[in-house]
């Protein structure tokens, strides 16, 4: 299980899993709080205990929703680290300004 806490309007924390189970379930989450207010400039990831290719695909996805000015991940987890390499998309996840 994932959960989305919003530590405040510039930071939101992850923790749990993300994985096929939960990251549909988060992006709801993500993106029904970003319409109440904005997406935040932080995403903490340091409580994540596991994640595969979907949580990839999430942190994709939020960059890819924020163009302007992209989310900043904070403790990106050495599961997705690995797997963007593999991926070919650490860049883009760990730059402050992938576009």
């Amino acid at each position: 299980m994932s959960q989305l806490l919003i530590e405040n309007p510039t930071l939101w924390r992850f923790t749990g899993e993300l994985t096929f189970n939960t990251v549909p379930a988060l992006l709801t989450d993500c993106i029904a709080q970003a319409k109440q207010s904005q997406f935040p400039q932080t995403i903490e990831l340091e409580k994540i205990t596991y994640a595969d290719s979907a949580g990839l695909a999430l942190l994709i996805e939020l960059r890819k929703l924020t163009p302007h000015q992209p989310v900043e991940f904070r403790h990106l987890p050495t599961q997705l680290l690995s797997l963007a390499q593999v991926s070919n998309v650490q860049d883009f996840l760990t730059s402050v300004n992938p576009i």
